[in-house]
């Protein structure tokens, strides 16, 4: 019956280191859901965004897929840092039409051309430029409009100041690596619209172009901090011919989940996970102890300082190997989720049992470390080394198999694996005994090593040696001869009896002398 208890006692152990890896990873695993399915959907749309351009031949192309690029990166950040801000590409032709609108109110205005120069100064544009260049490009013989017709053919108020900018109140937005080069020819074409006396006039212009100054960027950014990623005009063309391919992938531009989640968030999951496998550890270790606490309060009527003691630091020892393991679990979950493990890893880190699997390697891979320490300072011999590690194979395989099957059969979180986890732990522990004791069984009737994992050892034991007649030399029973002085003794008769001879005879028997090593007993 002892046998018993202490095969069941091995799986209520292992299930205690287990329970608080998996409670870990689980809850790495339920907080992280939602966080990184939205910042992977982002991801996602970012790639649908640009790759939507396939076999398109507009000339304007670099300009479109910047605006999708300045708005899906601006929306990945704030998934990322989980604001609720987000951006829109419009996607609108129509004179001073917004390229990109938020949610806080702020629009930006889009130029990817080829030098800084350029797309400042067609950031600054009046109503009137593209009034010009609008009848300009009418076929010859076609009506003229008007200004004001012009205007409301546009959806704007006729009676608009045409000397305005076609942008007029948006952030303008340019290449990444313009911004410079746009600031100094800013600078010039004010200096020189400011100095011409000879038309007053031109000082509008130059009012234009200290709001292009002022309004400008290379990047769209909240007041909560969320941006855009920047982009230059060579990255826009790039990414014009993979959007005309339909080759895009975020990936090449090193918009992964693993480089955009924040760091900081799922670090601070991982430590709750940690702590709260912590105390859930710490109380599987307290429970036993205080207990025996009880028994002894019960039966002798009080307690000493010592159990108090014992049951302190089994809670702390609890805590400190739960919170590792809770940890190691929760930051190998977090690593598989966003794809640092590979994609293989990632897609199985979606399954409701990847969180238990993980768990329960890193308590085996724990307790083999840990044994494998006091293998080699000689507290376990090889034996019972690998004897160890099978033994906590067939119960975490078991303590596994019994929580999913509950956990599919009642699909309550964390509950329903914990409960089916401690049944199967102890069937394993019992399980494993009744396999230990038929497949020893076997090796003393009939001699088998089972590969070099049990010992036969044939040497006779000394003690029927001795019995049978053959001398035994031994260490610690070698004594040095004495020289005694002889003395003289009187010959006194003494009467001979005679003595039957006897016969002695030694049955040798074969037994479990220590860990799976048989020998004669």
């Amino acid at each position: 019956m002892s046998e018993r208890r202490n095969t069941f006692k091995d799986g209520a152990d292992f299930y205690a280191k287990e329970i608080g890896a998996f409670v870990g990873g689980e809850h790495t695993r339920l907080a992280n859901a939602d966080y990184l399915k939205n910042v992977q959907q982002e991801i996602d749309n970012l790639s649908e965004a640009i790759n939507k351009y396939a076999d398109n031949g507009n000339p304007q192309l670099k300009g479109l897929v910047a605006e999708a690029w300045h708005t899906y990166t601006f929306n990945i950040d704030a998934a990322a840092k989980q604001s609720v801000n987000r951006a829109v590409q419009v996607e609108s032709n129509t004179l001073g039409s917004v390229d990109v609108s938020t949610s806080w109110g702020e629009d930006y205005s889009l130029k990817y051309y080829k030098s800084g120069s350029d797309s400042a100064i067609a950031q600054g544009h009046s109503l009137e430029y593209a009034y010009q260049k609008y009848i300009h490009n009418l076929r010859e013989g076609a009506s003229i409009p008007t200004r004001e017709e012009y205007l409301a053919m546009s959806g704007i108020d006729p009676k608009t100041d045409m000397a305005l900018c076609m942008y007029e109140g948006q952030a303008r937005l340019i290449p990444s690596d313009q911004i410079q080069d746009a600031i100094e020819a800013l600078n010039k074409k004010i200096v020189k619209e400011l100095n011409n006396l000879d038309n007053p006039e031109r000082s509008k212009v130059a009012e234009r172009l200290i709001q292009v100054k002022e309004k400008l960027t290379s990047h769209i950014e909240s007041p909560d901090g969320a941006s855009s990623a920047n982009l230059t005009e060579a990255e826009s063309r790039e990414l014009a011919q993979l959007a005309k391919e339909g080759k895009f992938d975020p990936e090449r531009f090193d918009i992964t989940l693993a480089k955009k989640a924040d760091f900081a968030y799922l670090t601070k999951n991982a430590m709750n996970a940690g702590l709260n496998a912590a105390w859930i550890s710490a109380l599987l270790k307290i429970v036993p102890e205080l207990i025996g606490s009880l028994k002894k309060l019960l039966k002798e009527g009080y307690l000493d300082s010592e159990d108090l003691k014992n049951i302190g630091k089994a809670g702390v020892n609890g805590a400190k190997d739960g919170f590792l393991r809770g940890f190691f679990c929760a930051a190998i979950s977090t690593a598989a989720e966003t794809g640092l493990l590979g994609q293989w890893m990632k897609t199985a880190s979606e399954s409701a049992g990847f969180a238990p699997i993980i768990g329960t390697m890193v308590v085996l891979v724990c307790q083999s470390v840990s044994d494998g320490i006091k293998c080699a300072q000689g507290e376990l011999t090889g034996r019972e080394y690998a004897y160890n590690i099978e033994k906590n194979i067939v119960i975490a395989a078991s303590g596994v198999a019994g929580g999913l099957a509950l956990q599919a059969a009642i699909p309550v979180p964390i509950i329903s694996y914990a409960i089916g986890s401690i049944v199967g732990s102890m069937l394993g522990g019992l399980v494993f005994s009744a396999k230990e004791q038929i497949m020893l069984s076997l090796c003393v009737k009939h001699g088998y090593t089972v590969f070099g994992l049990v010992d036969q050892d044939y040497t006779m034991p000394d003690s029927a040696r001795k019995k049978l007649g053959f001398p035994v030399f031994g260490f610690d029973e070698y004594k040095f001869s004495e020289y005694k002085f002889h003395e003289y003794k009187a010959i006194q008769y003494k009467w001979q009896e005679y003595k039957w001879k006897k016969l002695d005879c030694v049955l040798l028997k074969r037994g479990v002398i220590a860990c799976r090593k048989i020998a004669y007993i």
